[in-house]
C-alpha cells in the first residue's frame, strides 16, 4: 500500500493484482496482475517502479514497471516470508521477515547487507524508514509484542513505542506505519480500530482517526500528497481516507 504522485497503489491479495487509484476521486486508473501466492505489501523506488512482496509459496520481492511489466524477482537465500517492504532512495530496501523474527536490509539486487532486530522482534509485519534524520532510522510494527520498535540501519536498537492495551499510546496488533514530513510516526492500531501519531522521539501525540469499519481489519497505511491518511481495511475490501491535520 503506497501513495505516489497523487495516486494510491493497493495490493490485492485475493485478486493477486495491484490497482492504482486517483487519491482525489477514488477512481481506478489501471491495474496489473502480480505473481506469488500471497502478495502483501508494496513500495515505490526513486524511479517509480513498484516492489511487491509476497510470502508462502513462490515468495519473493518482485519489481514491476509503472505499466505492470515484471522486471525482476528478488528471492535471495536470506528470505523466507517477506512481508512489509520499505524502499530507500538509493534503491536498498528493508523487508520484514516474521518467520525469522527480524528485518532484512537488502541491496537493490536483493543480496543481504545485514539482519536487524534479531533477539528483539517477535513477529515483525510492516516497516517504514525515515531518511530525513541525520542518522536514518527504521520503525517496525510487531503485532505479537503489540509495540513498534525503532532501529538505526546499522542494526542498533534505539527505542520502542507503546505496549499492549487500549489506552492512548498503547496497541493491540499494530500494523501499517508511515513517517510524515515532520518525522512523526503514524501507526495503524488494528485491534483498537484507530490510527495513532507519535513524535520523532516516540512520544505519543494523539489519535488522528478512528477507523469507521470496526472489525474490518485495518492494515496498510499511506499519506497522500494533499494531506490525507489512506487506510486499507482488508476484510472491508476498501480504502478509507481521513484528513491528516
Amino acid at each position: 500500500f503506497d501513495a505516489n504522485d497523487g495516486n494510491i497503489a493497493v495490493v490485492e491479495r485475493g485478486n493477486k493484482r495491484v490497482q492504482i487509484f486517483d487519491a482525489q476521486s477514488g477512481d481506478s486508473l489501471r491495474q496489473f496482475s502480480v505473481e506469488g501466492e500471497n502478495p502483501f505489501d508494496i513500495g515505490v523506488d526513486s524511479n517509480g517502479r513498484f516492489l511487491v512482496s509476497s510470502w508462502r509459496a513462490n515468495y519473493g520481492v518482485r519489481c514491476y514497471s509503472q505499466e505492470g511489466e515484471l522486471l525482476n524477482t528478488l528471492k535471495s537465500d536470506c528470505m523466507r516470508a517477506p512481508c512489509g517492504v520499505a524502499v530507500l532512495k538509493d534503491g536498498r530496501m528493508v523487508v520484514a521477515e516474521p518467520l525469522q523474527n527480524c528485518c532484512l536490509l537488502l541491496q537493490p539486487d536483493g543480496s543481504l547487507i545485514r539482519d536487524i532486530g534479531s533477539g528483539r522482534l517477535q513477529n515483525p509485519i510492516y516497516v517504514a524508514v525515515d531518511e530525513s534524520r541525520d542518522v536514518p532510522m527504521m520503525f517496525v510494527s510487531d503485532d505479537k509484542a503489540h509495540k513498534v520498535l525503532a532501529f538505526n540501519l546499522d542494526g542498533t536498537f534505539m527505542f520502542e513505542l507503546g505496549k499492549q492495551g487500549q489506552n492512548e499510546g498503547e496497541f493491540e496488533n499494530p500494523k501499517g506505519i508511515i513517517v510524515d514530513p515532520g518525522g512523526n510516526i503514524v501507526i495503524v492500531d488494528r485491534g483498537n480500530c484507530r490510527v495513532q501519531v507519535f513524535g520523532p522521539d516516540g512520544t505519543f501525540i494523539r489519535t488522528v482517526a478512528t477507523v469507521k469499519l470496526k472489525g474490518e481489519c485495518a492494515a496498510g497505511i499511506a499519506l497522500t500528497p494533499d494531506g490525507y491518511i489512506a487506510v486499507a481495511c482488508y476484510k472491508g475490501h476498501c480504502i478509507e481516507l481521513y484528513r491528516y491535520e
